[in-house]
């Protein structure tokens, strides 16, 4: 594997900001070429620096208002299993597990409050390997990131 350098930090940077930035208007940003611009991205792709490119959707916009972090405990040995079917999923966006306890933070966007309610009794209350189950509504989002994911 290549060396990581500050042009490749530049690159990254600028399709942090707009994924849709021109290789033309890139080279001028990073002060290369347009054919040096796409190696390097299409480099930093291969090697798993770049994860995919994708749309990002408004999800206000597309009619889920309803954003909320379920807080979902687990036996140790179903944790992998509970995130796995949960994964499966459309109403849920990104599944966490904490360090030190047997517990899953999900978050899922819905249409509306009784999309939800549906959601806990069809699925989380009937999935095999889940004690317990809280939530919480999200009401306002201050920070949001997603060109960064760990």
């Amino acid at each position: 594997m290549r060396t990581f350098d500050d042009v490749d930090g530049k690159i990254i940077d600028a399709l942090r900001k707009d994924g849709r930035v021109s290789y033309r208007d890139l080279a001028a940003q990073v002060g290369i070429s347009n054919v040096a611009v796409r190696d390097r991205i299409n480099k930093l792709h291969k090697e798993g620096y770049i994860k995919g490119f994708f749309a990002l959707i408004d999800a206000k916009t597309a009619g889920m208002t309803v954003s909320v972090l379920f807080y979902i405990t687990t036996a140790p040995a179903e944790i992998s299993s509970v995130a796995n079917e949960l994964a499966k999923c459309e109403e849920v966006t990104r599944i966490y597990e904490e360090a030190g306890a047997s517990e899953l933070i999900v978050h899922a966007l819905f249409a509306e409050l009784q999309d939800m309610q549906n959601f806990i009794e069809d699925t989380l209350y009937k999935t095999k390997g889940i004690s317990k189950v809280s939530s919480s509504l999200i009401l306002k989002r201050y920070k949001y990131d997603p060109s960064m994911t760990v």
